[in-house]
């Protein structure tokens, strides 16, 4: 191995490490899983020896694959979701208790939505059932 490939991918980890992180950061939403894309990317890059491109061809290459890499982590996290509506009532019991007869999955919502102070529930509904984004919640409150 020679020893200006590691300082060649060093200035180009230390060069495009924090833009590339604010991309991943626009489609995941998560600094942590962004951090984690983009060093996932770089492993590879190293890995496969793609880091001796021209610099020009090495920019667009890593943005177009933490596009991808994105996506692909998105599409995988919206598999691992599970619907709320797919388990029945009982399923929301802790495993040592028995749901009471006749209580529904919406009797139970509400009940734990009553134990919220009065400003977390607001929020929690709004976002929750009305769909609005925290920042538009704040607004409105």
């Amino acid at each position: 191995m020679r020893a200006d490939r590691k300082d060649i991918f060093k200035s180009r980890f230390q060069e495009h490490y924090s833009r590339l992180c604010r991309i991943a950061y626009g489609y995941v939403s998560d600094q942590d899983d962004a951090k984690d894309i983009v060093q996932e990317l770089f492993i590879s890059v190293w890995n496969k020896r793609l880091d001796d491109m021209p610099e020009k061809e090495f920019a667009a290459y890593m943005t177009t694959s933490v596009r991808n890499s994105c996506v692909s982590f998105l599409r995988k996290r919206k598999e691992d979701t599970v619907s709320i509506d797919d388990h029945p009532a009982s399923a929301s019991c802790m495993p040592d208790e028995t749901p009471e007869e006749g209580k529904t999955l919406q009797d139970i919502l509400d009940s734990a939505l009553e134990t919220l102070p009065p400003r977390c529930k607001d929020v929690f509904l709004l976002a929750k059932l009305q769909g609005l984004k925290y920042r538009e919640i704040a607004e409105k409150l």
